[in-house]
């Protein structure tokens, strides 16, 4: 390269630089917090003004909303109960989308991803916060109400069987994550981090430049364990800790493995990164099932990164795929 074009390449890259960070510094922060969707919501973003931010906040307030009145199976009128009352309702669109791709996930993880688990979580009890252990003749007869083959979808109509009942709990909150992702982008949002009870999107990078920075809290212990980096990504993580009861001196996690209608016991932690926040959500949940050996299987046969951290005899482990 001759030494004018050096030069004058530098003289342009030299304007791309004080440009870009006129425009940094343009940026304001703006947090979003509230508890909705079953869980603590915080949302930064950076945006060019007030105005704009209050839009963004406004959307972001409703969207989050109507989810919950759609897919809250704790609350009388949201859609989920419903569904779980008469066995047959009609649901936007979006929503249609969500039980066909949680559909699509439980075929490709045999299964292990339900969402017609709700008969065995209330069974052990997690949905009234009661500490017990079925008998195995009550397991038995509740896990055949599992079948998420049964859901049927026709037109805007989603139809279940009488004796079957729906929780989108290990989905919802993922796909919550990606619809404020949607918003804040339609806004041209460029730099933001979602946080819907665990699950995270990172829109872009840190107003500094650098990948969004996120700690894996310590699955036995204050703190985090590690931490890892997300630019333009999502990641769900969960963990045997979360809700979960002990008796004897075993833990019953709150993540039900629907084929033998017992709680998961053989994994810790597991963090999935993917695309979306909604797939992330719903791996995480079969994987934290199948636990390490086929877990790492499952996530290479299908070249997803996961962590996963585990119990081998009395001491945490770690794996990474």
């Amino acid at each position: 390269m001759k030494k004018q074009s050096r030069m004058y390449f530098f003289y342009v890259f030299g304007i791309f630089l004080v440009v870009s960070a006129l425009q940094c510094a343009e940026q304001q922060k703006y947090t979003y917090n509230r508890f909705i969707v079953g869980s603590a919501c915080e949302i930064t973003y950076y945006a060019r003004n007030d105005s704009l931010a209050t839009i963004i906040h406004q959307e972001i307030d409703n969207d989050l909303v109507r989810i919950d009145s759609l897919l809250n199976r704790f609350s009388d009128k949201s859609l989920v109960s419903a569904l779980n009352r008469t066995s047959r309702v009609q649901a936007p669109a979006d929503i249609v989308y969500l039980f066909e791709l949680s559909d699509s996930i439980s075929q490709v993880t045999n299964g292990l991803f339900d969402i017609s688990i709700a008969p065995l979580m209330e069974l052990w009890g997690f949905y009234k916060r009661e500490s017990k252990v079925p008998d195995s003749a009550e397991i038995a007869e509740t896990r055949l109400l599992a079948d998420y083959a049964r859901i049927a979808i026709k037109g805007d109509s989603i139809i279940i069987a009488p004796d079957m009942r729906v929780d989108l709990g290990g989905i919802a909150q993922g796909y919550a994550a990606d619809r404020v992702s949607k918003i804040l982008k339609e806004h041209n949002v460029t730099s933001a981090l979602v946080n819907i009870g665990g699950e995270i999107v990172g829109i872009g990078t840190s107003p500094k430049g650098r990948p969004w920075r996120i700690g894996i809290k310590h699955p036995r212990a204050e703190g985090i364990i590690e931490t890892v980096e997300l630019t333009d990504q999502a990641l769900s993580t969960s963990g045997d800790y979360e809700k979960y009861f002990i008796i004897n001196e075993r833990r019953y996690p709150h993540i039900i493995n629907p084929k033998t209608g017992f709680p998961a016991h053989d994994f810790v932690s597991v963090t999935i990164f993917a695309d979306n926040a909604t797939f992330a959500d719903a791996i995480a949940t079969a994987t934290a099932i199948m636990g390490p050996v086929d877990g790492l299987k499952f996530l290479d046969s299908l070249n997803i990164r996961g962590i996963l951290y585990f119990e081998h005899n009395g001491e945490l482990k770690r794996a990474e795929n």
